[in-house]
């Protein structure tokens, strides 16, 4: 009986001392160690089609948030572009999106493709490249201005792209619609350049970042002329709607392109919602911030931007997570609520 009794006192005594060693549930482990995420978050990003410039640039925004150690792991998907992105963020599809910058205006406001059907919870992340609208002819289609595109064959962008809006911003900023032309074609970017050098169709819009690749090709193996898109009705069109601006694509950068080509162009934007945290949009930016140079190194498109540019040219409200880190790294004064004011900046 006491060989028992002793049995007992002994296991109730480490009972006793394992219970002093533990922390009571919910007490934090010590003020001074680092919080290191207990548990991923998993995020998705929507993104263009798989030869365009925002599949490659959400891939390298995930792989430098992914190898961060921050508890985010972000998926890339590849979509119909700028307006599937943004319908789907609003309605909980996406949790993060490449969007151009008319689209993210529009969408907020409740405009063109969104009126009545407004996404008053879009926030942007941060800016990124400017998407200079390339119309591209054929040269023996005999087109000079976009007026002559009436009664041609002409690509304006697949359902679901900011391509296809922008195109018929262009178009009704000259009188023009679709009706119009002599065909429009509602292609992928993939396949305009193909139908091209096809003759299939006379010209496409593509607003892409300078140097695009399937510009590089089709301007290699046709014969092919880009068309300026700047006179009285593109100011107008600038001059109407602070998301687009003046642009131009440079000599030099694509075969048989010896004169700058004056055009309009957009922003390419990282958005989300306020669907998503503060903590999480300020985890993502800081982390974009802090490793600049291998984020700048990750896809052509990015590698002249500085941090600055990040706030360029947003025509909606920055989510407040963003505002946090752009605070934190100096580049938002503390009065200030908003990013740029000017969100006609003339892209680089």
């Amino acid at each position: 009986m006491r060989y028992i009794s002793t049995t007992i006192a002994i296991m109730l005594a480490m009972i006793y001392l394992t219970g002093c060693q533990q922390k009571p549930s919910g007490q934090a482990t010590s003020e001074h160690q680092p919080s290191t995420p207990t548990k991923t978050q998993y995020l998705t990003i929507g993104t263009g089609g798989v030869t365009g410039v925002y599949f490659p640039v959400g891939g390298a925004i995930a792989k430098l948030i992914n190898s961060a150690n921050t508890g985010i792991n972000i998926t890339v998907e590849s979509t119909g572009g700028s307006v599937f992105n943004a319908i789907s963020m609003g309605n909980g599809q996406l949790d993060l999106g490449m969007t151009q910058s008319d689209v993210a205006y529009q969408a907020y406001h409740g405009e063109g493709e969104f009126e009545g059907k407004a996404i008053e919870s879009l926030r942007v992340l941060f800016s990124l490249h400017p998407e200079p609208m390339h119309l591209i002819a054929r040269r023996d289609a005999n087109i000079t201005r976009v007026t002559d595109l009436a009664g041609k064959k002409v690509n304006l962008g697949n359902p679901g792209s900011g391509t296809l809006n922008f195109a018929n911003a262009i178009l009704a900023a000259y009188g023009m619609s679709e009706d119009d032309l002599g065909k429009a074609e509602f292609l992928k970017a993939s396949e305009a350049p193909d139908f091209l050098r096809d003759g299939r169709i006379d010209a496409f819009f593509y607003p892409a970042g300078v140097g695009n690749a399937a510009v590089q090709d089709i301007c290699t193996t046709t014969d092919v002329v880009l068309i300026p898109i700047m006179d009285d009705a593109a100011e107008t069109l600038i001059r109407e709607n602070p998301y687009y601006a003046k642009s131009v694509i440079p000599p030099g950068i694509y075969n048989s392109v010896d004169e700058p080509v004056p055009t309009v162009g957009v922003k390419a934007l990282f958005s989300t919602t306020t669907r998503i945290s503060e903590e999480t949009a300020y985890t993502i930016v800081k982390t974009v911030l802090d490793n600049f140079e291998a984020f700048k190194a990750a896809h052509g498109a990015l590698a002249s931007l500085e941090p600055a540019n990040l706030l360029e040219a947003i025509p909606i409200d920055l989510h407040p997570g963003s505002e946090r880190a752009f605070k934190e790294a100096g580049l938002i004064g503390e009065k200030q609520s908003t990013p740029a004011e000017d969100s006609t900046a003339t892209p680089e």
